[in-house]
Parts: C-alpha cells; sequence; structure tokens
C-alpha cells in the first residue's frame, strides 16, 4: 500500500504540519516542534530541503510577505540561507520522527536536493508550487515512482495540465493541493471549488496547502474532497523567520484537528437513512392512520373513518388503499391506531 492509498483510507482527514523553515536552522528546534505537532494531533510534520546556492540567485527579488522591517536590511537569498539544513541534518530528522511515532515529509526545492531526497526512498515527496512549472525537476521526480504531492499555489489550469501529464506518462501516484501562494492568504482567494474541477478533470486524489488565518477554508475543503490538509506550524509567532506570522501555534493546530475530524463525522455517509437519534423523534412526530371515531366490530372501514394522525409507530398512510373497504374484527376506539390485525382483509386476518 503507497501513502496515497494508506490517505485514501484514513478515517479522518490527514493533517500535515508544515514546519518548514520555521526551525531556523536549528535541528534541536525541529525537534521541539515535531514533539509539539505530534503532541496537538497532527499525523505528519513537513521540512524543506534545498541548497540556497543553487535555486536563489544573488539578484532575487523579496515577497511582500518577506519584505517586513525585520528583514528589510536582507536579501531572500540571505533570509532562506538562514534556515538551510544538510541532508544529514534531515535524516536525523526523519529517523527523529520515527521514534515518535509521526509520519515525516519533506519538499526539496531543487534538482540536487530532489535526488538527495529520493535515495532516502521517502513514502511520498511534496512538490512545493514553486516548482509547478519546473519541468526537468518535475520530470526527475515522476521518475522515481515515489507519490507525489503537488501544491498549484500561483498556477493556472493550463500549467496544472501540464504538470499532472508529467506523472500519468511516467504513471507515478500523483495528489494535487488546491493553494494560495501567500502568506498569509486571504480567505476570498482560496478558491476551494477548484478541488471539484480537479476531481472531474484529473480523477486524483485532493489536498488543500492552507495558509488563511482560521479553519473555516480547511473544513470547507473536507467537504469538498480534500484528504489531506496541511498548515505552516511553529511552536512560537514571536520566532524570528519569515513564516512565523503566518504558521499556527500547537494550541491553534489541535484546534484545527478536532474540527476536521468533527466535520468528517457532520458529513456523514452517503447514505439517507434515520439515524438513531431520530427514533423517538420519529414515534412522536410522524403521522400514522389512526381512527376518527368509534369503530364497531363488523363495520367496513371508509375514507370518512380514518384521520392521519401522530404519533408515528402505526400504519403509514401508505396502506390507506389496503385497508379501505374491509372490516374491521374488533371493536376500534376513537383515535386508536389502526392495525392490520384489526382488519380482515379480503376474508384474511393478515396479522401484524
Amino acid at each position: 500500500m503507497n501513502f496515497l492509498e494508506k490517505i485514501a483510507k484514513q478515517k479522518y482527514p490527514y493533517v500535515i504540519a508544515e514546519i518548514g523553515i520555521n526551525h531556523n536552522g536549528s535541528v534541536e528546534l525541529a525537534k521541539e516542534m515535531i514533539d509539539a505537532a505530534k503532541s496537538s494531533l497532527a499525523n505528519c510534520v513537513k521540512f524543506q530541503l534545498f541548497i540556497t546556492d543553487d535555486y536563489i540567485s544573488n539578484f532575487a527579488g523579496k515577497a511582500d510577505y518577506q519584505n517586513t522591517d525585520t528583514f528589510k536590511n536582507e536579501s531572500q537569498k540571505e533570509i532562506i540561507k538562514k534556515a538551510e539544513l544538510s541532508i544529514d541534518q534531515i535524516v536525523e530528522l526523519k529517523d527523529y520522527c520515527k521514534s515518535k511515532n509521526i509520519d515525516f515529509l519533506c519538499t526539496p526545492f531543487e534538482i540536487n536536493s530532489l535526488k538527495k531526497l529520493i535515495k532516502l526512498e521517502p513514502e511520498a515527496i511534496k512538490i512545493s508550487s514553486c516548482n509547478l512549472t519546473n519541468y526537468p525537476f518535475l520530470k526527475k521526480a515522476a521518475l522515481s515512482k515515489i507519490p507525489i504531492l503537488l501544491s498549484t499555489g500561483m498556477g493556472t489550469m493550463k500549467e496544472v495540465e501540464k504538470a499532472v501529464a508529467i506523472f500519468r506518462n511516467e504513471n507515478c501516484p500523483l495528489l494535487l493541493f488546491q493553494c494560495t501562494s501567500n502568506y498569509p492568504s486571504k480567505e476570498e482567494n482560496a478558491n476551494l471549488n477548484v478541488l471539484k474541477t480537479f476531481k472531474k478533470k484529473f480523477d486524483v486524489p485532493l489536498g488543500f496547502s492552507d495558509h488563511t488565518k482560521g479553519n473555516m477554508c480547511a473544513i470547507i475543503s473536507v467537504a469538498l474532497g480534500a484528504l489531506i490538509i496541511e498548515k505552516h506550524f511553529t511552536t512560537s509567532k514571536d520566532l524570528p523567520g519569515i513564516d512565523q506570522k503566518a504558521s499556527i501555534t500547537p494550541q491553534e493546530l489541535k484546534s484545527l484537528v478536532t474540527e476536521l475530524r468533527n466535520s468528517k463525522l457532520i458529513l456523514g455517509s452517503y447514505k439517507k437513512d434515520r439515524s438513531e437519534e431520530e427514533k423517538s423523534t420519529f414515534k412522536a412526530l410522524r403521522r400514522s392512520l389512526v381512527a376518527s371515531r368509534n369503530i364497531n366490530k363488523g363495520e367496513v372501514l371508509t375514507i370518512d373513518m380514518i384521520n392521519i394522525m401522530r404519533p408515528g409507530n402505526g400504519l403509514s398512510t401508505e396502506f390507506i388503499d389496503m385497508i379501505i373497504g374491509n372490516s374491521c374484527n374488533k371493536n376500534i376506539l376513537k383515535h386508536s391506531l389502526l392495525r392490520l390485525s384489526d382488519i380482515d382483509i379480503k376474508g384474511e386476518n393478515n396479522g401484524k
């Protein structure tokens, strides 16, 4: 069973705590975050593997969320490089996750890191939105046959189609994340209906990489078919770093997991049936066939001798045509429930 098959069999949404670069390059802080994510009911933690010099040029500008007063004198490259982890450190964190019984995932950001990660034979590889159109990178990932979780932030449908085709051509298992790439992003830009479009167009498992501040978008995404929810995670929003403010804390993560589990229960099944808690209400509020007056033994039932009244634990209205024109075999008091055993239908007592 591969990673995506495992996810599909889960009772509740699978929650990834994206630690990302919030550890600020400290393995010890990363381990503290793993512990906190585990205690907060996350299924998985995710890290990032990159060689800064291989994927950010000296001339790369900063996104708005990176351009705060705290980092105004640092370039994007300088900011990111502070949080760089080596492959050996990633292996250490992977082993630590195993010892804590929490799943480990990692996002490689350039081809050399991708190659290193593939050698670790992870359960799955997450590909970030910034690599959605990095086609040589996607091709290398597809050839690995390792299940891919692909984010689609900043993308157009044409770009998503081209990316999906690469994985399809190599028969590589794929899950698509809807994502809005800003940190934090606005709820009105979540565009969750695209999950239905992805399902119809690609028929792949779905996830939602949620960068909004609250839980509403994540909960709605589950109703639209998302199996995995990813949220940036930190132990404190006061820690230095460009992603801390857009991340959720342990208490917020635990609340999210609880609400997501409840949302799955609320959705229920695709089968319409009477719930256990409705049974007493059903008896009290539904209608049954009752005598509209006192009926004597031997009288032939006519429509005016029948009322449709509460309670609901007698004959339903579907029996009206069956009993009209037949005689009663006992006296029936006004407002008493009519029963088949009290009526001789076609000269026979059918009993009920």
